[in-house]
Formats: C-alpha cells, sequence, structure tokens
C-alpha cells in the first residue's frame, strides 16, 4: 500500500476523531462559562444582570435570555464584552477585556454560555 492509498482512510478517520471530540470541547467551554458568568469575582455577570440558574442577580443591566437570536453574529457579543463603551460610551458595563478583567478565551467561554440561555 503506498501513501497516497492510505491517505483518504487517514482523513476519513481523523476527520472522526474531530467530529467526536468537537461536542465535548463545547460543552467545556459553555460550562466554563457558565462558571465566569455566575463568579462574583471574575465575570460578575449576576451583579447587573438577571440570568437563569444564577442566585441574587441584580437589575441594571437586561435580563440574559435568547441572545443567540438576539446576537446571530457571536463576534458582536463578544464586543459588547470586551468593551461596550465602544458602542455606547454611556454603559454602565464594565469594559472586561479592555480592563483586562477577562481574557479573550474567558469571554469565549462566557459568550458559549451566554447562547445557551
Amino acid at each position: 500500500m503506498t501513501a497516497f492509498s492510505r491517505t483518504p482512510a487517514l482523513l476519513l478517520l481523523l476527520a472522526f476523531a474531530a467530529g467526536l471530540a468537537s461536542p465535548a470541547r463545547a460543552q467545556s467551554a459553555v460550562a466554563e462559562g457558565r462558571k465566569l458568568a455566575f463568579d462574583r469575582g471574575k465575570g460578575n455577570c449576576l451583579t447587573c444582570h438577571v440570568i437563569k440558574g444564577g442566585d441574587l442577580p441584580g437589575t441594571i443591566g437586561p435580563e440574559l435570555k435568547d441572545l443567540k437570536a438576539k446576537y446571530p453574529d457571536r463576534n458582536e457579543l463578544v464586543a459588547i464584552i470586551f468593551d461596550e463603551t465602544k458602542r455606547n460610551p454611556q454603559t454602565m458595563m464594565p469594559p472586561f477585556g479592555r480592563n483586562r478583567i477577562l481574557t479573550d478565551q474567558e469571554i469565549s467561554a462566557i459568550v458559549d454560555f451566554l447562547q445557551t440561555l
């Protein structure tokens, strides 16, 4: 068997393996995002927002629900969390990314979680 004849089988095996790992990785990001969003010392989303499953929510910001429908482009939600003052200079929302409260990876995980609400 030549290297060329094994290539399709190898590619199929890699694609299958990637497909199996992807849902677990996505679930992990959602769980991490939920943890960060509810963490009073990190994301702290509950200080201002009602989020299903969260305790003692605030009412300064809007309830966080149906966000995937409201923001089908996840990059818009990332931008809001990173620095909402660019879009709305009068916002009360802290610029989590600009002020390095959250890393890009943490913001991405929070967005993954918010899109499940």
